[in-house]
């Protein structure tokens, strides 16, 4: 008490001082702060005011037990089906109390309440007892269907990638927003199945930024993330629904006949640029660091055009599933390189490609073969409508092939002194072609160099 009582001679300064109780020996505090001694009377008296109104305000408030316990009684006359904790947690909310509670599990069982009341979703305020560790959930059929849902019918209008689909998000085009969702999967489900709120299920969603203290709220039981698709234009082409027809029946011919019918996706990813030696290239992104070597790191360059590249072919061969509503997006890739001079894309090429894949796989044995591709001419089996290739499944994988171009820059391997005095002097593709033919040796230094 005595260091107290002097604590104004403990300074050089003169302070302000600001003593706070809080009435039931539960928290005393002392505020001081230093003053203004070149001030005038009027603004030191101001500005004490001024902290001392601050300091009231943000005093932690504590009620003692007879006070929540009226409040309590009153609650049960007036709202004879309110559970304790939600008036608890609603006490605390308007009050300010900040009590500790009388139990551990009172304690836990207010922080849950009032996680579910500032999300502001009065249906989310439900029994807690389902939610208790080893106990199962009431909706288990619900996640069920979701996911079927998600994963069944991404092909044909719930989920697609859209003009960014070389990144590693795959944007949700149909559901805009978490209401929309619910209702598009309350349809597939069977009568009576219980149905969660639009609050919680957006709960079951991934966490959109894993450092924010609302992601703890969170469980990822759902392989989505709610967010604002900025580019969802599409061209329009008249045989858009006609396409879309095509490869639905297409699929339900190829689960008619798992047994014997190989269903492939097929399709080129964009071109993957290749600079000179000694001038690496951004793969996917243009300025990006290039790690070489263990504390090494050199700049790529950052060119819009370059005379050499590499298309990787991917080649999906589907595990065709049991009904049209399930998976589409099941099964193993192949994926191939090819010099976009020497080595378009053609149906010859393709068929070739394909034709060894299926060799490998030991799947020549099945009699019925499955294609869906785009502009591969006559080639195709069902063709994706012209400017619509995200329609196409194996679109899928171009996110994740972007993962592993992330950070990579290419460049060819050094020719021999006569093979690069000719590419030299060529400027496009045709230029290569036209001088390749003259001499023969450059096309297979050009390819060995990729």
């Amino acid at each position: 008490m005595r260091y107290i009582q002097g604590l104004s001679h403990a300074f050089t300064y003169e302070i302000g001082e600001y003593r706070f109780n809080s009435g039931n020996n539960a928290f005393n505090a002392i505020l001081i702060w230093k003053i203004n001694e070149q001030a005038t009377e009027i603004k030191i008296l101001q500005e004490n005011k001024r902290i001392v109104s601050e300091l009231q305000a943000n005093a932690p408030r504590y009620h003692t037990r007879t006070m929540r316990i009226n409040y309590l009684r009153t609650c049960e006359l007036l709202l004879p089906k309110a559970k304790p904790s939600s008036l608890r947690t609603i006490y605390r909310m308007l009050t300010g109390d900040v009590s500790a509670a009388e139990i551990a599990n009172e304690a836990r069982v207010n922080e849950r309440v009032k996680m579910f009341l500032e999300l502001g979703d009065p249906d989310i305020t439900i029994d807690l007892r389902e939610h208790n560790s080893g106990k199962p959930s009431k909706y288990d059929t619900f996640w069920k269907i979701a996911a079927q849902f998600l994963e069944g019918k991404a092909a044909d209008a719930v989920t697609a990638v859209d003009e960014r689909r070389h990144d590693t998000i795959v944007h949700l085009a149909t559901a805009i927003s978490v209401n929309d969702l619910l209702h598009q999967i309350e349809r597939e489900c069977p009568p009576e199945t219980p149905i969660p709120s639009a609050q919680w299920l957006r709960l079951q969603f991934w966490l959109k930024n894993p450092t924010r203290l609302s992601s703890l709220q969170f469980t990822g039981l759902l392989p989505l993330k709610f967010m604002v698709q900025t580019r969802q234009l599409r061209a329009s082409h008249p045989d858009v629904h006609y396409a879309s027809a095509l490869f639905r029946y297409e699929k339900e011919f190829a689960v008619k006949f798992r047994k014997i019918t190989n269903l492939v996706f097929l399709d080129d990813k964009y071109r993957c640029k290749v600079e000179e030696p000694g001038f690496p290239v951004a793969a996917v992104e243009r300025g990006k660091k290039v790690v070489v070597s263990k504390d090494t790191t050199f700049m790529v360059a950052d060119h819009d055009f370059t005379k050499t590249g590499i298309i990787p072919s991917v080649a999906m061969i589907c595990d065709i599933p049991e009904s049209i509503n399930g998976d589409f997006y099941a099964g193993k890739v192949c994926i191939g390189l090819k010099d976009p001079i020497f080595q378009p894309s053609s149906p010859l090429r393709h068929a070739t490609e394909l034709y060894s894949i299926l060799l490998e796989e030991q799947l020549v044995d099945k009699p019925v073969l499955c294609l869906y591709t785009d502009d591969l001419d006559y080639f195709v089996a069902v063709r994706t409508p012209p400017q619509h290739s995200w329609k196409n499944p194996v679109e899928r994988i171009m996110s994740i092939l972007n993962l592993g171009l992330q950070s990579v820059g290419l460049m060819r391997a050094e020719m021999n002194d006569e093979s690069e005095k000719l590419i030299s002097k060529c400027g496009t593709m045709n230029e290569i072609r036209k001088i390749a033919m003259e001499n023969p040796t450059l096309k297979e230094d050009l390819i060995d160099s990729l």
